[in-house]
């Protein structure tokens, strides 16, 4: 965004308003992010999640029953989703959509994920205390890895980390 990013709350009736902007029809996945690229074998959450009435979960970018999750690697990070709502977007939908992501900010502590089902657009990342009010634009929640260049959650994309893009300028190359 042009102006500086303000770190103040997004309400729940703003990420609605957002949500509903999207084009009627498209498929919509609610996701609540519980643990993210976090080493461990996770086993007592996803009892926890189905207690709570939970039914699916996206481990590592793959939607899985709770009942049939699968068995994670101790020493490997890993990235778990709950999937609180799934639904097309409508017209009807609001009360719905505000109560699934009332659920999702109670799960995740703040953080709500948008995911397409179409796999069409990119996902988004909405936070009920990491936004920009002006805007809408949100970022996840601060960590002190995300500043550190030498952890993947820190570094640039573009130049991984590394301070400076390395790329071939088409005019500098001489040609047999």
């Amino acid at each position: 965004p042009e102006h500086g990013i303000r770190l103040e709350a997004q309400s729940v009736s703003q990420i609605v308003d957002q949500i509903m902007a999207i084009p009627e029809g498209t498929g919509i996945m609610l996701l609540a992010p519980v643990v993210k690229k976090r080493k461990g074998e996770h086993l007592h959450l996803f009892g926890q999640l189905r207690s709570q009435g939970f039914v699916r979960a996206r481990i590592d970018g793959i939607v899985a029953d709770l009942d049939e999750a699968p068995e994670l690697e101790k020493n490997k990070q890993h990235t778990i989703e709950v999937v609180v709502d799934r639904f097309r977007v409508r017209e009807d939908i609001q009360t719905r959509l505000a109560d699934s992501i009332e659920t999702a900010i109670a799960v995740s502590d703040g953080v709500l994920g948008l995911a397409f089902i179409d796999g069409d657009q990119p996902e988004r990342v909405f936070s009920a205390r990491f936004a920009c009010p002006e805007c809408g634009h949100s970022i996840p929640e601060l960590e002190p890895r995300m500043f550190s260049f030498n952890n993947p959650a820190g570094a640039c994309q573009s130049c991984d980390g590394l301070g400076h893009k390395q790329f071939f300028d088409p005019s500098t190359i001489i040609q047999d």
